[in-house]
């Protein structure tokens, strides 16, 4: 039996892609699965839905006419299925994560940085999925909702994560899937949770400091089933020292010349896309080289595992 996941990723979770990019992974078996998405579709009524619209008054759960006692009526309309769908997850058998990126604090720390922040989430994410895949004894097959300018290098990324770690890859379907949001109900559960997770650091980091009822209401299943992880101030601090002291060199193994000199080479422009073949062509070099971790200036070898410091949010300080 395969562990079914579904992966809803936002690269920009606040309407002006500004402070935070968010992405969750939901993961069941396919009959867990059906017994959730036959509640989601009758509450949802063949609307689509979408957490932050829905919670906004926007789009499709926009008021049908200009008066207030419609806007109003609308608005109530909008939390009642929030909280309704909200529930159903709840009272579900599937469990997920959702993972929110401080993008004010990326700005403040590392200012000019590549906008590596929504791929890093993507990554995480895979990562979780692989360790629960393993935990449970069952192949993941990955079905992810993403947008067209990013499907691409998803895809590049998955490829290149599975290539690069045959743990990973033991558990790790060899094909991911696309799907739209608006087509998947299953996908749509994580669309929620992606945005719980982005209100969860919004709230932490963000002048509004408070709970939502929302993520209590998911966060407090027994057993838990549901969390968020947040990378915020403390761990682009942490990885700025890195930089500046020369380690995190040591532990990708290249440096910034090294990739414009292989786009030279390539006689290609910078892109995501081309980054991410370069960290690829950096880890097919190592291991035609036989190198276990990677080169160190002083010819020994170092961890590859980038350096960590990570903000669990499930409430302000924690997950649990």
């Amino acid at each position: 039996m395969e562990l079914v996941v579904f992966v809803y990723g936002d690269d920009g979770a606040d309407e002006k892609r500004e402070r935070v990019t968010a992405v969750a992974v939901i993961a069941g078996y396919d009959n867990w699965w059906e017994e959730l998405e036959q509640k989601w579709a009758a509450r949802c009524q063949g609307i689509p839905f979408h957490a932050k619209d829905c919670e906004s008054d926007q789009r499709d759960f926009r008021p049908l006419n200009d008066s207030q006692a419609e806007m109003d009526a609308a608005h109530k309309r909008n939390k009642a299925l929030y909280r309704d769908l909200v529930t159903i997850l709840a009272e579900s058998k599937v469990g997920g994560i959702g993972i929110a990126i401080d993008l004010v604090a990326q700005k403040k720390i590392l200012p000019g940085s590549l906008p590596l922040a929504y791929y890093r989430s993507f990554l995480e994410a895979l990562s979780r999925v692989s360790y629960v895949a393993e935990q449970m004894g069952e192949i993941a097959e990955v079905t992810f909702d993403i947008s067209t300018e990013n499907e691409y290098n998803a895809g590049l990324l998955y490829s290149y994560m599975r290539n690069g770690d045959p743990k990973i890859a033991k558990w790790l379907h060899p094909k991911i899937s696309f799907v739209q949001t608006k087509n998947s109900y299953r996908v749509q559960t994580a669309d929620l949770l992606a945005y719980e997770a982005w209100k969860v650091l919004d709230h932490t980091v963000g002048a509004i400091k408070r709970k939502r009822a929302s993520w209590e209401a998911l966060r407090n299943t027994t057993p838990q089933r549901f969390e968020t992880f947040s990378y915020s101030t403390d761990w682009f601090t942490d990885l700025r020292k890195h930089l500046q002291s020369g380690e995190l060199q040591k532990i990708v193994g290249f440096n910034e010349d090294d990739y414009k000199n292989w786009l030279s080479h390539k006689n290609r422009q910078h892109s995501m896309s081309n980054l991410f073949h370069f960290i690829d062509w950096i880890r097919v070099r190592d291991e035609q080289q036989g190198i276990q971790g990677v080169r160190s200036d002083s010819g020994g070898t170092v961890e590859s595992s980038p350096p960590r410091n990570q903000e669990e949010t499930g409430s302000v300080e924690g997950g649990k």
